[in-house]
């Protein structure tokens, strides 16, 4: 049985088991696989450089990951899965029934779970009997949360964008006083009321925190309704209201002048999972963060996390390779690597909002230059 057949029938269980899998199919291989995506959405989530060929919650929430072969190549395929052990809480390898069952005793010594198909659908199903490690489950479980419960979260944490954070909590009070709002609607209150020409960011940002709704007109999830009356209850009922406290902290820091609305924002940043996993990750290098040092914290512990909120779209690319050829080194310690993969605005706006948040300390130094300037040893952050 070739590796589209199989793909099917793994697919077809897995709905039967009610199991949330996302696949990945190079685009090359579309008309091969049209039954499998005309069913399941693609993922670009990585564990330790390799996209899975599927990957999502079980019934039970846990992480999976499966790759599936055929008859053949089935070496490779025990390679791979062992891999993914690192970021799933089960992997399995899937194949031809007959070939995968020569491999089964030693696939779940090792703790891969092995699923075999024939002509008439699923022959075997033998979940792993343990993982051997699994230091990577937070990093993608985080993805997947993106993913596939896209409906509280509106995106990756790459689009929050802008450097000073209260202007993602402008959508809210836009939409609290006046009611739910198309996009046009919503940009053009906060140009007219807020004085604000980057509306298009500041509700791409307020999705991602989950604090608008997806649906368009645009209204207030449950966050977004708690965030409204904490505002108003600081005495921000008006678009306006909230432009004076904005200029307030010019100069200065929202935890610094408005601390209660640093805390609303830090609390909105700290549920996305994305963002709670990196800031984890910064607390755990402070309280005084060479740059590079977490870097390398994120490449190890968080990839995800790194790929998407630290680098470039075309620097993901080559970050994906290096990690995957085994040279994680490199996205560290070569200046002409990282350097190049890294987004310049990671070292500024996302610096700013930290500050902004509380997260980092008023004193932390962002850098607003080309990347080839920075220093990270003369711009260390300092956790608060």
């Amino acid at each position: 049985m070739d590796e589209p057949a199989v793909f099917d029938h793994v697919v077809d269980e897995l709905a039967a088991r009610s199991y949330e899998p996302l696949v990945h199919v190079p685009a090359a291989h579309d008309d091969a696989y049209a039954d499998v995506l005309d069913r399941c959405e693609r993922h670009e989530i990585t564990i330790r450089g390799r996209y899975p060929d599927v990957i999502g919650f079980t019934n039970a929430n846990r992480v999976f990951a499966i790759e599936v072969k055929g008859a053949t190549n089935l070496l490779r395929g025990m390679g791979q899965a062992l891999t993914y052990q690192q970021g799933a809480h089960v992997s399995y390898l899937a194949g031809d029934a007959d070939a995968v069952a020569q491999h089964t005793e030693l696939l779940r010594a090792k703790g891969v779970g092995v699923i075999g198909v024939d002509d008439g659908g699923l022959d075997t199903w033998r979940r792993p009997p343990s993982a051997e490690s699994d230091t990577e489950v937070a990093d993608v479980e985080g993805r997947l949360s993106v993913r596939l419960r896209g409906n509280e979260f509106g995106g990756d944490v790459t689009t929050l964008s802008l450097a000073q954070p209260l202007n993602y909590l402008a959508p809210v009070v836009a939409v609290d006083r006046h009611g739910p709002l198309a996009r046009d609607e919503l940009v053009d209150a906060l140009a007219d009321e807020y004085g604000f020409g980057a509306g298009d960011a500041a509700i791409a940002s307020a999705r991602t925190l989950g604090l608008l709704t997806r649906e368009r007109p645009h209204g207030l999830t449950e966050q977004g309704e708690l965030s409204a009356t904490v505002l108003r209850g600081y005495g921000i009922e008006a678009l306006d209201d909230l432009r004076l406290v904005k200029e307030e902290t010019r100069g200065s820091t929202v935890d610094e002048v408005h601390r209660p609305l640093a805390i609303l924002l830090r609390n909105a940043f700290t549920r996305h999972p994305e963002f709670g996993l990196l800031l984890d990750a910064l607390r755990e290098e402070g309280p005084r963060v060479n740059f590079l040092d977490l870097v390398e914290r994120l490449v190890h512990q968080y990839p995800n996390v790194f790929l998407g909120a630290f680098c470039t779209d075309r620097g993901a690319d080559r970050a994906r390779r290096l990690i995957e050829a085994g040279e994680t080194r490199r996205l560290y310690a070569d200046p002409s690597v990282w350097r190049d993969v890294i987004r310049n605005n990671v070292l500024f706006n996302f610096v700013q909002q930290l500050k902004h948040v509380g997260v980092l300390a008023p004193e932390t130094r962002s850098h607003s230059g080309a990347m080839s300037e920075y220093d990270p040893d003369e711009k260390p952050w300092i956790v608060a």
